[in-house]
């Protein structure tokens, strides 16, 4: 009997989870309850709570004397006007009084005081030009009497007897990598504005610039990153209809992502594998000397293993936490308390808020903190996991008890950060970078081939690169293609430094004046 009621407990569990999963809200922020530690889906604190000052020395008191209120937010004095302060001009419009009107109110006389003025923005629909060259020809005799034509010299092209421009290719990149539009709509939207272009023809444009101009940056990228002290890692499933599998077959993208933090300007770059195997992330970052920051996944603790003394694998805390949060919505808070679910959350929250607490201070700050006071609350999280899988009788499907041993399957790649300060708790930063291309996929459904699920790879780094260094995607398009169109003869080590995402020789044309 105690052997069915735990198998009774186990399936209700799991469909609860399986229920709040199909039903249920998908954000992991619990409920702000005083006395708990709540924190949303990247990891972040949204209300600090005593759960950890509990397990601290050197805490706030134990109880709050009142629940923390937020101050009503007020509006600056003059952020309107900072809001607009970079906007094009136009010519001012000064609106009168005529005299005749103004003798007639005025029979005594009158006098002008300062004018009020007025500030609004206008919104000029998008214009698409067709442009003509007009290119000469002429015909003579040479020196030696031979007959030569020549022609001058015009407007290089991007592809052979195509319309495509840089400018006209830099909103198309805008509007489906950046703005996740679907190519069928950008097409309908260039039509309602006069401008018949297919949507066949935009996802060629997309294959054959990727391949003939845009991989040699990605390239240069991807020399870049592997220079950094830390790399976050990450893979999100997806379909390619034609690559010669079979149709329900999945197809992945990894994304590799770094930041100035671990010596490395603002890298995102987005490679399509037709697999989840080991041998694409090991071929990726073959000649990488540094450290991994993932989630669980086998692959990467295999090329932890194959490269000792070269990699470092950081595990996610957040993942981690995952586990429990899912079992807590599934049941609802309320229930929760005082199940294993529920302490487990608790724990690892806690473990967060502590960390967090020298967020930002120099590296031996965050490491003598982590050593000091987030340790102890490590292992004391890890000897609760094992004494509560020893002692407690759990049926080895219900979700209480994966959460359990994803844990302790994952301690030593888990406990990583106590010992370096660069290394963060979570491998946010992946799950935000990967962001883009989900939202995009599920407008978009699908790639329709291997060339251009490479090249939406290539893309999306580009585009997330470009938006993590501060640059307007769609000029920053223009100008990397006309610049590469100018040096097409020079050797790409020559001009390709200068036009990089992090390059200051960027015009100021590129920049984005408000920091995402």
């Amino acid at each position: 009997m105690e052997q069915l009621q735990v198998k009774i407990d186990a399936l209700q569990e799991n469909m609860n989870v399986l229920v709040q999963q199909r039903f249920g809200r998908k954000t992991e922020q619990t409920s702000q309850i005083t006395g708990q530690l709540a924190i949303n889906s990247l990891g972040e604190i949204v209300e600090i709570l005593n759960e950890a000052e509990q397990l601290t020395e050197d805490g706030l008191p134990e109880e709050p004397t009142a629940d923390k209120v937020l101050p009503a937010s007020k509006k600056r004095k003059g952020k309107k006007a900072e809001d607009i302060s970079k906007l094009e001009e136009s010519t001012p419009t000064k609106h009168i009084i005529p005299e005749y009107i103004l003798n007639q109110m005025f029979p005594n006389g009158y006098k002008e005081l300062p004018p009020v003025e007025t500030v609004h923005v206008e919104y000029q629909r998008a214009r698409y030009l067709k442009h003509r060259d007009i290119i000469c020809v002429y015909a003579g005799k040479d020196a030696n009497g031979d007959d030569v034509i020549v022609k001058a010299d015009g407007e290089k092209n991007l592809l052979r007897n195509s319309i495509l421009t840089p400018s006209l290719f830099g909103s198309v990149f805008e509007a489906k990598y950046v703005n996740a539009q679907p190519i069928n709509r950008i097409a309908e939207t260039l039509a309602f504005n006069d401008v018949n272009i297919s949507k066949q023809v935009m996802a060629g444009w997309c294959i054959k610039i990727a391949e003939r101009y845009l991989v040699q940056v990605y390239n240069e990228m991807h020399k870049q990153i592997l220079k950094s002290k830390l790399i976050h890692c990450d893979e999100t499933p997806f379909k390619v209809t034609n690559d010669g599998r079979d149709g329900n077959s999945k197809s992945y993208m990894w994304v590799y992502h770094t930041d100035r933090q671990y010596g490395s300007p603002p890298i995102y770059l987005y490679e399509y594998q037709p697999t989840r195997k080991t041998e694409n992330p090991r071929e990726f970052l073959k000649g990488y000397n540094g450290i991994l920051l993932t989630d669980g996944y086998q692959v990467y603790h295999t090329l932890k293993k194959e490269n000792p003394d070269k990699l470092t694998v950081a595990g996610c805390w957040v993942h981690a936490k995952r586990k429990y949060a899912e079992i807590i919505k599934a049941v609802g808070e309320k229930k929760a308390v005082g199940t294993i679910a529920y302490e487990g959350n608790q724990k690892i929250a806690a473990i967060t808020y502590v960390n967090n607490m020298v967020k930002g201070k120099s590296g031996k700050v965050v490491l003598d903190h982590r050593q000091s006071v987030v340790k102890p609350l490590v292992d004391d999280y890890f000897d609760w996991v094992k004494k509560t899988l020893d002692m407690t009788v759990l049926d080895k499907a219900s979700k209480t008890y994966k959460a359990l041993t994803y844990s302790l399957h994952q301690e030593d790649y888990l406990r990583e950060f106590l010992s370096n300060p660069i290394i963060p708790m979570d491998n946010n930063d992946a799950e935000r970078s990967i962001r883009s291309f989900c939202v995009g996929k599920h407008n978009w459904k699908f790639c329709d081939t291997k060339n251009g699920a490479r090249s939406s790879g290539i893309l999306y780094s580009i585009a997330e690169t470009a938006k993590s260094n501060n640059l307007k995607p769609a000029e920053y398009m223009q100008y990397l293609l006309e610049q590469i169109l100018l040096h097409d003869e020079d050797a790409p080590s020559t001009y390709l430094p200068l036009l990089m995402p992090w390059s200051e020789d960027l015009p100021d044309s590129c920049r984005n004046t408000i920091k995402s």
